[in-house]
This record gives structure tokens, sequence and C-alpha cells, in this order.
């Protein structure tokens, strides 16, 4: 059986949270190793953070933050940000969410290595990286002569 996925799956019909809906809401559905491991991650640590008023909220990592990016746009001349509800567009393949997610936050090598260990990506990117793709550093060297 299929459930279909509408507005109300992540957000209250009668209020506006989007930090629920940017976390606590993935977890009603998803219960893999790697959604329930995004609270212990790093990134979820910054997102308990914000929560907590330790940090800006700006600074925070949600599900959402990888899953469904938000993107700025000038709509008649005012700044607009928008969410990108199409998983599909930074899911899988996960290589699509090098340069619209990760590289927001890290270096082309890190991110490469990271979505490169399973391991890694099972328990949400808690630790580093335990694989090293060399080609990146071929590419530095060679950019670098």
């Amino acid at each position: 059986m299929s459930l279909q996925q509408g507005c109300n799956s992540c957000h209250s019909a009668h209020r506006t949270d989007t930090l629920f809906a940017a976390s606590e809401a993935c977890l009603t559905c998803h219960n893999d190793e790697h959604s329930l491991g995004f609270e212990a991650s790093p990134h979820g640590q910054l997102l308990t953070r914000a929560i907590a008023g330790v940090i800006p909220v700006e600074q925070a990592v949600s599900c959402a933050t990888c899953h469904m990016p938000r993107t700025e746009s000038i709509i008649d001349g005012e700044a607009v940000v928008q969410v990108n509800h199409n998983q599909n567009h930074n899911l899988r393949p996960n290589e699509k969410m090098i340069r619209p997610v990760c590289m927001q936050c890290h270096n082309l090598g890190f991110s490469i290595d990271a979505l490169a260990d399973p391991a890694l990506i099972r328990n949400n990117f808690n630790g580093k990286p335990a694989t090293h793709i060399p080609s990146i550093d071929w590419s530095l060297k060679r950019v670098a002569d």
C-alpha cells in the first residue's frame, strides 16, 4: 500500500512549524539507520544547539537542509526563499547533493569522500570518512601545476 504525501504530512494544517517539519516530521515515517542517527550526528547536534538558543538557527542543519534545500530567488525585485520539496533533485543518487547541498558548508574533497562511504551515510555522517577518493587530489594537483 502506498501512502499519499501532502503538505499535512510534515506541516500542521493550522500553523507553520518549519522546525518540526524540517526534522521531527521526517521521523514519523522514516525509521532507517540514517534517519534515526540524525540526532547523534554532528548535523543533529547543530540543530539541538540552535533549538537551545546556543547558536543562530541559520547555522542549524536539519534533514530538510540536505534533502529539501532552500534557494533564494529575486521575484518582483524581492528576495524570496523557496524550499525545494522535490526530493528526487537531491536524494538518489546521493552524488546529486554535492554541489547544491554538501558544498554549502564542506569542500569538494570532503563531500566526495563522505558520500563514497556507505557506513558514514548509514550513521548520518557521525564521524569522518573512512574512504578517500584520490581523483580529486589528481585534479587539484593538475590545476596547481
